[in-house]
């Protein structure tokens, strides 16, 4: 099975540091890869990522419907 990944843009420098899916919950400390910012996920940031991760996955999920009816 694929590991997903969700790429999460840093507030600071607004470079994207990829994690997975199951790495992204309460309490997660993030570290940016590029300038160092540790964040840790909780309040609006955590259910600005919970709304993101629910559209990529409504949009897979559309996509591999129109897939299967061709």
């Amino acid at each position: 099975m694929e590991e997903v990944k969700f790429p999460f843009s840093c507030p600071i420098c607004g470079r994207k540091t990829d994690y997975l899916l199951a790495e992204l919950v309460e309490g997660a400390v993030l570290t940016c890869s590029f300038c160092k910012l540790k964040l840790t996920l909780h309040g609006h940031m955590l259910e600005d990522v919970r709304k993101e991760i629910k559209r990529l996955k409504m949009n897979v999920t559309l996509k591999s419907s129109s897939k299967e009816r061709k």
